[in-house]
Protein backbone atom coordinates (compact mmCIF):
# COMPACT_ATOMS: atom_id res chain seq x y z
CA UNK A 1 0.00 0.00 0.00
CA UNK A 2 1.35 3.40 -1.02
CA UNK A 3 1.89 5.87 1.82
CA UNK A 4 0.80 9.42 1.11
CA UNK A 5 3.02 12.08 2.66
CA UNK A 6 3.14 15.83 2.77
CA UNK A 7 4.90 16.98 -0.44
CA UNK A 8 7.64 18.87 1.43
CA UNK A 9 8.39 15.85 3.62
CA UNK A 10 8.55 13.59 0.56
CA UNK A 11 10.80 16.07 -1.26
CA UNK A 12 13.16 16.20 1.72
CA UNK A 13 13.25 12.42 1.91
CA UNK A 14 14.25 12.29 -1.77
CA UNK A 15 17.03 14.83 -1.13
CA UNK A 16 18.37 12.89 1.86
CA UNK A 17 18.22 9.56 0.05
CA UNK A 18 19.87 11.08 -3.03
CA UNK A 19 22.85 12.21 -0.95
CA UNK A 20 23.18 8.69 0.48
CA UNK A 21 23.05 7.16 -2.99
CA UNK A 22 25.57 9.72 -4.29
CA UNK A 23 27.88 8.73 -1.42
CA UNK A 24 27.53 5.02 -2.18
CA UNK A 25 27.60 5.01 -5.98
CA UNK A 26 29.23 8.34 -6.78
CA UNK A 27 27.50 11.33 -8.34
CA UNK A 28 28.39 10.48 -11.94
CA UNK A 29 27.07 6.92 -11.93
CA UNK A 30 23.91 7.60 -9.91
CA UNK A 31 20.69 7.93 -11.88
CA UNK A 32 17.32 9.36 -10.90
CA UNK A 33 16.02 5.79 -11.15
CA UNK A 34 18.60 4.72 -8.50
CA UNK A 35 17.45 7.52 -6.22
CA UNK A 36 13.77 6.68 -6.74
CA UNK A 37 14.40 3.02 -5.96
CA UNK A 38 16.31 3.86 -2.77
CA UNK A 39 13.58 6.31 -1.73
CA UNK A 40 10.93 3.71 -2.50
CA UNK A 41 9.09 6.02 -4.90
CA UNK A 42 8.46 5.93 -8.63
CA UNK A 43 11.02 7.79 -10.77
CA UNK A 44 8.33 10.18 -11.97
CA UNK A 45 7.97 11.55 -8.44
CA UNK A 46 11.66 12.49 -8.39
CA UNK A 47 11.14 14.31 -11.68
CA UNK A 48 8.04 15.97 -10.26
CA UNK A 49 10.22 17.72 -7.68
CA UNK A 50 13.46 18.04 -9.66
CA UNK A 51 14.05 18.61 -13.37
CA UNK A 52 17.08 16.32 -13.31
CA UNK A 53 19.81 14.85 -11.10
CA UNK A 54 21.85 18.05 -11.24
CA UNK A 55 18.94 20.15 -9.97
CA UNK A 56 18.34 17.66 -7.16
CA UNK A 57 22.02 17.83 -6.21
CA UNK A 58 22.09 21.65 -6.38
CA UNK A 59 19.01 21.82 -4.17
CA UNK A 60 20.61 19.45 -1.66
CA UNK A 61 23.90 21.37 -1.57
CA UNK A 62 22.36 24.84 -1.25
CA UNK A 63 19.98 23.58 1.42
CA UNK A 64 22.81 21.89 3.30
CA UNK A 65 25.01 24.99 3.00
CA UNK A 66 22.24 27.04 4.61
CA UNK A 67 21.86 24.45 7.34
CA UNK A 68 25.62 24.38 8.02
CA UNK A 69 25.82 28.18 7.93
CA UNK A 70 22.93 28.85 10.30
CA UNK A 71 24.98 28.72 13.55
CA UNK A 72 27.50 31.17 12.03
CA UNK A 73 24.71 33.51 10.91
CA UNK A 74 23.28 33.52 14.41
CA UNK A 75 26.68 34.28 15.93
CA UNK A 76 27.60 37.07 13.55
CA UNK A 77 24.20 38.69 14.01
CA UNK A 78 25.21 39.29 17.64
CA UNK A 79 27.49 42.20 16.78
CA UNK A 80 27.91 43.19 20.41
CA UNK A 81 29.69 39.93 21.28
CA UNK A 82 33.31 40.65 22.10
CA UNK A 83 35.99 39.15 19.90
CA UNK A 84 37.00 36.80 22.71
CA UNK A 85 33.39 35.66 23.13
CA UNK A 86 32.89 35.13 19.42
CA UNK A 87 36.14 33.18 19.11
CA UNK A 88 35.06 30.92 21.96
CA UNK A 89 31.60 30.43 20.45
CA UNK A 90 33.01 29.90 16.95
CA UNK A 91 35.20 27.12 18.31
CA UNK A 92 32.14 25.44 19.75
CA UNK A 93 30.16 25.88 16.51
CA UNK A 94 32.98 24.39 14.43
CA UNK A 95 33.37 21.42 16.75
CA UNK A 96 29.61 20.78 16.72
CA UNK A 97 29.60 21.15 12.94
CA UNK A 98 32.31 18.52 12.65
CA UNK A 99 30.39 16.16 14.96
CA UNK A 100 27.04 16.67 13.16
CA UNK A 101 28.33 16.56 9.60
CA UNK A 102 25.19 15.14 7.98
CA UNK A 103 26.58 14.34 4.51
CA UNK A 104 30.17 13.61 5.54
CA UNK A 105 30.15 10.27 3.75
CA UNK A 106 29.56 12.05 0.44
CA UNK A 107 31.56 15.27 0.76
CA UNK A 108 34.64 13.68 2.32
CA UNK A 109 34.75 10.74 -0.08
CA UNK A 110 37.94 10.41 -2.12
CA UNK A 111 37.58 12.11 -5.50
CA UNK A 112 34.65 14.27 -4.31
CA UNK A 113 36.78 17.34 -3.64
CA UNK A 114 34.93 19.34 -6.30
CA UNK A 115 31.65 18.71 -4.51
CA UNK A 116 33.20 19.79 -1.23
CA UNK A 117 34.38 23.01 -2.90
CA UNK A 118 30.81 23.63 -4.07
CA UNK A 119 29.58 23.29 -0.50
CA UNK A 120 32.27 25.74 0.65
CA UNK A 121 31.24 28.17 -2.08
CA UNK A 122 27.57 28.13 -1.08
CA UNK A 123 28.45 28.42 2.61
CA UNK A 124 30.70 31.40 1.85
CA UNK A 125 27.81 33.14 0.10
CA UNK A 126 25.61 32.56 3.15
CA UNK A 127 28.15 33.70 5.74
CA UNK A 128 29.85 36.62 4.00
CA UNK A 129 27.36 39.46 4.60
CA UNK A 130 26.74 38.89 8.34
CA UNK A 131 30.44 38.25 8.99
CA UNK A 132 31.38 41.42 7.12
CA UNK A 133 28.84 43.40 9.16
CA UNK A 134 30.27 41.97 12.41
CA UNK A 135 33.86 42.76 11.37
CA UNK A 136 32.90 46.30 10.27
CA UNK A 137 31.26 46.86 13.66
CA UNK A 138 34.43 45.75 15.45
CA UNK A 139 36.59 47.97 13.22
CA UNK A 140 34.28 50.94 13.88
CA UNK A 141 34.53 50.30 17.63
CA UNK A 142 38.32 50.18 17.37
CA UNK A 143 38.57 46.53 18.40
CA UNK A 144 39.95 45.22 15.11
CA UNK A 145 42.64 46.67 12.91
CA UNK A 146 41.62 45.86 9.35
CA UNK A 147 42.17 48.20 6.39
CA UNK A 148 39.67 46.67 3.97
CA UNK A 149 36.78 44.89 5.68
CA UNK A 150 35.45 43.44 2.43
CA UNK A 151 38.75 41.85 1.42
CA UNK A 152 39.51 40.71 4.97
CA UNK A 153 36.12 38.99 5.20
CA UNK A 154 36.67 37.16 1.90
CA UNK A 155 40.22 36.26 2.93
CA UNK A 156 39.16 34.94 6.30
CA UNK A 157 36.21 32.90 5.03
CA UNK A 158 38.29 31.31 2.27
CA UNK A 159 41.28 30.80 4.52
CA UNK A 160 39.37 29.28 7.40
CA UNK A 161 37.61 26.84 5.07
CA UNK A 162 40.93 25.78 3.60
CA UNK A 163 42.35 25.28 7.09
CA UNK A 164 39.31 23.44 8.51
CA UNK A 165 39.11 21.12 5.50
CA UNK A 166 42.84 20.34 5.50
CA UNK A 167 43.35 16.71 6.51
CA UNK A 168 46.99 17.18 7.50
CA UNK A 169 46.39 18.66 10.96
CA UNK A 170 44.37 17.74 14.04
CA UNK A 171 41.03 19.54 14.30
CA UNK A 172 41.85 21.28 17.60
CA UNK A 173 45.16 22.52 16.16
CA UNK A 174 43.29 24.03 13.21
CA UNK A 175 40.83 25.77 15.54
CA UNK A 176 43.69 27.16 17.60
CA UNK A 177 45.47 28.40 14.47
CA UNK A 178 42.35 30.27 13.32
CA UNK A 179 41.91 31.80 16.78
CA UNK A 180 45.49 33.09 16.61
CA UNK A 181 44.82 34.66 13.20
CA UNK A 182 41.86 36.61 14.58
CA UNK A 183 43.86 37.61 17.65
CA UNK A 184 46.61 38.99 15.40
CA UNK A 185 44.18 41.61 14.10
CA UNK A 186 42.92 42.70 17.52
CA UNK A 187 43.87 46.17 18.64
Amino acid sequence: MRVSKDPEIRKQEIIDVAMQVFAEKGYETTTMKDIAKAADVVPGLCYHYFKNKHELYETAVTQYAKECSEPFLILFSKIDLSLDEIIKKLKRVMIQGEENYKYKKFFDKTDNEIFHKQLEFYMSKEIERPMKKYIQHKVDKGELQVEDVNLFTKFFIGGQMAVINCNEEEFNDKIEFLSNIINAFKK
